[in-house]
């Protein structure tokens, strides 16, 4: 500590001590308290770094009263020049828990403040608000990056019995900006209160794409048995593509990997059993990646069927399923498949399931399935694909099994990502080094794809590489 903070927290001590309680006194001597408050206010003021921590710090656990919470508030804090100044006594207002901050601190929320003012003091207010306080709160939503992100994580943090109400409210409101409404949505979700649920449901089937999107999102995060029903109605309403494909995953999640995941599929079972013909036909290939007997049951009936339309949506199905379970039924309908296009669709689910980390494979017998897999293929795009698969096989074996198709110029690529997507588990390239080298040269002489060099020449020198997360 410099000399001159301790000097200036050796003042405060005594004037503090002119404060004490006075056993032969009616009232502590109110002027001493106002000499401390004043010499706090000195210190802000000054905007002297060193003495800054003293004068905060005052301000955290001393000068107790209302009146002096204000007038930091509403006099001093405008009144700072210096931009750090004004965040540190936001700062401790926070922590000092005094609501009488509040307006001041609202004030500077709402101005045209510095953009680290502005968002210490919507943290401000998300530690001293509350309900009345959350229109001001989503008012600053699509403001600049900095205030949004702030007022973002202050609705997430506020709290109070009528905050999210409140939040489900303006999520309710369909003349709202869908972008708020999305915004919303991550913070019920971040919020994590089961009440909030049904307000999330009744967003899945939102006619907004990018609002169904977000609840479907969440809801595979926080949802159960109870939010099935309304997840399958999401669902079904989603557009193909993108939308669709991220709202299956989301209803696969709940039902394969939630605490009460069994519980989940059967009500999903439920629901496609009461659906409609069409809507059937919409749902079967996601409850096929849900798996189990009553769905392989109603499987096995469609591919039996003598409609052609009925055993492709049955084999469809098939094509989907969630583990390896159904490998000797894929081979033997490919084995005996006589449509090119029943035969693809049948292969695309073998190297598909070929190489899962399912359980019920070891990595042996994965190996020898994605071999005898590729014995099926007949065309690159088929055989690429497998290569690239293999690499979830995380053995030294499943190396030397690609390491061959780099000198396949129509599969070198794909071999080469497989190469590298071993070689980034170090445990695995550690122990068998000598091999992995050689064949990370042998990659960095044939790949073309940047990405695959800069995590070759990482791996080669013992650097770890992060793949980019999805937006």
């Amino acid at each position: 500590m410099s000399l001159r903070r301790a000097l200036a927290v050796v003042c405060l001590g005594i004037l503090s001590g002119l404060t004490a309680p006075r056993p032969l006194a009616a009232d502590p001597a109110p002027t001493a308290s106002r000499e401390v408050f004043d010499t706090v206010v000195d210190l802000i003021r000054s905007g002297d770094a060193d003495m800054r921590p003293v004068a905060m710090e005052k301000v955290r656990k001393g000068l107790k009263g209302e009146e002096f919470t204000r007038e930091l508030a509403e006099k001093v804090l405008p009144g700072l020049k210096k931009p750090e100044d004004q965040t540190a006594l936001l700062a401790a207002l926070a922590d000092r828990a005094d609501r009488a901050a509040l307006p001041g601190i609202m004030a500077l929320a709402k101005g045209q403040a510095d953009a680290s003012v502005r968002t210490a003091a919507i943290r401000g207010v998300a530690a001293l608000g509350g309900a009345d306080d959350v229109p001001l709160l989503m008012s600053l939503l699509s403001g600049d990056n900095a205030s949004g992100e702030a007022a973002r994580g202050a609705l997430v943090a506020i709290r109070g019995t009528d905050v999210s109400p409140r939040l489900v409210t303006a999520l309710a409101d369909k003349d709202r900006p869908a972008p708020e409404r999305v915004a919303l949505v991550g913070i019920l979700a971040e919020r994590r209160e089961s009440a909030t649920l049904p307000a999330l449901v009744a967003a899945a089937i939102d006619p907004d794409a990018t609002i169904r999107a977000a609840a479907m999102k969440a809801l595979g995060t926080l949802g159960g048995p109870a939010e099935v029903p309304g997840m399958v109605a999401g669902l079904l309403a989603a557009q193909a593509g993108a939308e669709r494909n991220d709202a299956e995953r989301a209803l696969v999640l709940v039902c394969t990997q939630n605490r009460d995941k069994e519980e989940a599929a059967a009500a999903f079972l439920t629901r496609f059993q009461a659906a409609d013909p069409s809507a059937q036909e919409s749902l079967l290939p996601t409850l096929a990646r849900v798996g189990g007997p009553a769905v392989m049951k109603i499987v096995n009936g469609l591919i039996a069927s003598p409609d052609l339309a009925q055993r492709k949506l049955g084999l469809t199905a098939l094509s989907r399923w969630p583990d390896a379970t159904v490998k000797d039924q894929l081979l033997d309908l490919i084995g005996k498949a006589t449509d090119e296009e029943e035969r693809r669709l049948l292969l695309g689910g073998l190297i598909r399931i070929a190489p899962l980390p399912d359980n019920t494979l070891d990595p042996a017998q994965k190996l020898a399935l994605v071999e005898q897999t590729m014995k099926l293929c007949t065309r690159d795009e088929e055989r690429g694909r497998l290569l690239e698969r293999a690499s979830a096989i995380r053995t030294v074996d499943a190396l030397r099994y690609v390491l061959p198709y780099v000198d396949q110029p129509s599969l070198a690529e794909s071999a080469c990502l497989s190469v590298v997507e071993l070689a980034h588990h170090q445990k695995l390239r550690d122990g068998n080094k000598d091999e992995f080298m050689k064949a990370l040269d042998k990659v960095l002489t044939t790949t073309k794809n940047e990405e695959v060099i800069d995590r070759a020449n990482r791996y080669k020198v013992g650097k770890t590489w992060e793949r980019k997360k999805a937006k």
